[in-house]
């Protein structure tokens, strides 16, 4: 039995540095190594990598911004007499953001305030559909969570055949140490390359509206903020206006009306200057940072262009001044004869 013992012992450490080793090593979705980020080609689990990161350096900033990968180009560390850092992950969805701040303030992190982005991801997207994607799965809040989400990742044959785009496919967007410091991606001078005479609205087949939940998730996180004394601001991500046109047939007005019933935002989204011309964006999810820039200046230094702020772009909606609002800019839409269409 001995002998059997020892002749199976290659076999058990073989299976071991396969099963365990190989994919910790080569970790294509830098899980293994929080704070030691590989540019490997691959789009890291942003979501728990960076709610990881503030877990293990709970001082380092006092706010945080939340959203999908949208908000990637808003360069939230220029907001003066904060350290915000951008938690910007792909589809990231308001109970995502709200179980990532319980386990920030879990962990003896105590933010000033928090920023949230949203638009049609956050009410169109089911957070389930994430527990299985190793890309979005979410941040592990138990012990069993936790023993779950490492084991998806200890996949030899996904680990290996990421190596073919290490190695053979060339980088979109480069990962360093930028994504612990700042948090957001998309920088200055980013050029798209879309043929936008052939561009759609950025929908998916996902997509299923969930408004009601959505917002009761956007209501506890409110609750939250206002428990621990977080100023939470929340505000409507600029969309594309193919993508916008897409959700307002899509119930976005309806989410719009029951979010200002739960607190109030600012409003970037519509049909305006900013969202019809496609020099602000790389495609027709995602704005880029001088978007971003005019987003912050509007909030926190009331900075608002006039003409912008007559299409609503930067309009402050309360529950008071909603149904003005949705009329003005929602329902009445495209009749702004005015707007430079630059739809090229």
């Amino acid at each position: 039995m001995k002998r059997f013992l020892i002749k199976l012992l290659p076999f058990v450490i073989w299976i071991f540095l396969l099963m365990v080793v190989v994919p910790v090593a080569i970790d294509p979705y830098n899980v293994f190594h929080v704070e030691n980020i590989r540019d490997n080609g691959i789009e890291p689990n942003k979501n728990f990598l960076k709610t990881e990161y503030v877990i293990r350096h709970p001082d380092r900033f006092d706010a945080f911004l939340f959203g999908s990968s949208r908000v990637s180009s808003i360069h939230s560390d220029r907001i003066e007499g904060y350290r915000c850092y951008n938690m910007t992950y792909s589809e990231g969805v308001p109970k995502e953001h709200l179980e990532n701040l319980q386990v920030m303030l879990e962990h003896g992190v105590r933010p000033k305030m928090v920023l949230v982005g949203v638009d049609s991801i956050s009410y169109m997207i089911d957070p389930a559909i994430h527990e299985d994607n190793r890309l979005r799965c979410p941040y592990p809040m138990t012990r069993e969570e936790k023993k779950e989400f490492y084991l998806q990742y200890l996949e030899p044959i996904m680990a290996v055949e990421s190596l073919k785009t290490t190695y053979f496919e060339p980088r979109v967007v480069a990962y360093d140490q930028k994504i612990y410091d700042v948090g957001w991606t998309l920088d200055y001078g980013v050029e798209s390359h879309t043929d936008w005479s052939k561009a759609e609205a950025d929908w998916t087949v996902q997509y299923a509206n969930r408004t009601p939940q959505a917002l009761e998730e956007i209501r506890q996180l409110k609750e939250l903020c206002d428990a621990n004394g977080i100023e939470l601001v929340i505000f409507t991500n600029p969309m594309h206006v193919l993508t916008y046109e897409k959700a307002v047939e899509n119930g976005y007005r309806d989410f719009l009306s029951g979010l200002a019933q739960v607190t109030d935002f600012y409003n970037f989204s519509g049909i305006n200057d900013i969202t019809t011309n496609n020099d602000n964006y790389l495609e027709t999810s995602h704005y880029m940072p001088q978007v971003g820039d005019r987003m912050l200046d509007v909030m926190f230094k009331g900075q608002a262009d006039e003409r912008l702020l007559e299409q609503g772009f930067g309009y402050r909606v309360t529950c008071g001044n909603c149904e003005e609002f949705l009329r003005k800019y929602v329902d009445g839409a495209g009749q702004n004869g005015d707007l430079a269409m630059n739809l090229y």
